[in-house]
């Protein structure tokens, strides 16, 4: 005879836990731990992204190639700007420091935004590197 158990997670979360667990691997990628989120949401992506439930789909598809994206275009431009104003010149550092801090910050507040809506059970699609949906 078999116990069903009830999962305490799900008046919490009422959204795939997959999709939730992908935007939160996203933000502790930018905050926590760089790097080592970044490789769990890529193993993540790489054994669900066929996975059956369009949102789980969505985010983990979201998740993953905003990551890519955004970390590339964070790191090649604020190398671009040091190497084009000089590591000794004090505005190249106030412009690095500018772009970076808005971009990375965004980043953050768009996660949070993908979260809630993982949370919620609905589809996220981020603005500017987020790929689109194939219709």
């Amino acid at each position: 005879m078999e116990i069903k158990r009830a999962d305490p997670l799900r008046h919490v979360m009422p959204g795939p836990r997959l999709a939730v667990v992908a935007e939160a691997l996203f933000l502790i990628n930018l905050m926590l731990l760089p790097g080592l989120a970044f490789l769990a949401l890529m193993v993540l992506w790489y054994l669900h992204r066929g996975h059956p439930d369009p949102l789980v789909r969505n985010h983990l598809r979201q998740t993953g190639w905003t990551c890519i994206w955004g970390g590339l275009l964070l790191v090649v431009i604020s190398v671009a700007i040091f190497l084009l104003g000089g590591f000794d010149n004090p505005w190249t550092w106030v412009i690095g420091v500018l772009y970076f801090t808005f971009v990375h910050s965004s980043l953050i507040l768009l996660g949070v935004m993908g979260l809630s809506r993982a949370i919620n059970g609905r589809s996220w699609r981020f603005p500017v590197f987020g790929p689109r949906e194939p219709s």
